[in-house]
């Protein structure tokens, strides 16, 4: 399965970390709460999903077993979009530092005034890290590892949130930001 045109993504996606990175900075340009469409937000969704399965069909069937953390390429597939999907939910949150380490988010900042809506993003607390933690794949028992282990095991990303580049619009247009304000900003979401 491979797509013929791809119209958001650049060719310059080949593996899986391309695709995340491009797909982010596609979500800061063009997600409804940054004066994007619906419409096109739903496109670039649609795309992503289509080449997350590409890319994830071009991996090895040695890559999956019954030890590995996926037994097939459609658990892998559902995982990151779950992911995805609890992202989206929680990156327009105030106030909250997220961590991608895997397939796991890790979650800490203001999240007091959070608490319902990490709840309600699948989200559990974790008191012996002292944060909230998204479990995007099967645990396969109690891990005692820092936080250090943990990412250079799996690799890590600080996921920037929504909120800061709203606030950020929010302030030029409160301003009534001249041309060289807005256009810096521009520039800021552009390399987001």
């Amino acid at each position: 399965m491979e797509i013929k045109m791809k119209k958001w993504f650049s060719s310059d996606v080949n593996n899986l970390d391309d695709l995340k990175k491009e797909y982010r900075k596609l979500c800061f340009k063009h997600h409804p709460d940054m004066g994007g469409s619906t419409e096109d937000m739903q496109a670039i969704n649609s795309e992503y999903e289509q080449l997350l399965k590409v890319l994830i069909n071009k991996k090895a069937d040695s890559n999956y077993s019954e030890k590995s953390t996926f037994k097939n390429r459609d658990e892998e597939i559902d995982a990151e979009i779950r992911l995805r999907e609890v992202l989206e939910k929680i990156e327009i949150l105030e106030g909250l530092e997220i961590e991608r380490i895997g397939l796991w988010l890790y979650v800490s900042g203001n999240t007091k005034t959070h608490k319902e809506a990490l709840k309600e993003a699948g989200l559990k607390w974790a008191h012996a890290r002292k944060l909230w933690i998204y479990v995007g794949t099967e645990c396969r028992g109690r891990g005692n590892k820092d936080m250090d282990e943990l990412r250079a095991k799996y690799g890590n990303e600080k996921v920037k949130t929504r909120s800061k580049i709203k606030k950020l619009l929010n302030y030029f247009l409160q301003k009534k930001a001249d041309k060289i304000g807005f256009f810096y900003l521009k520039c800021i979401i552009s390399t987001t």
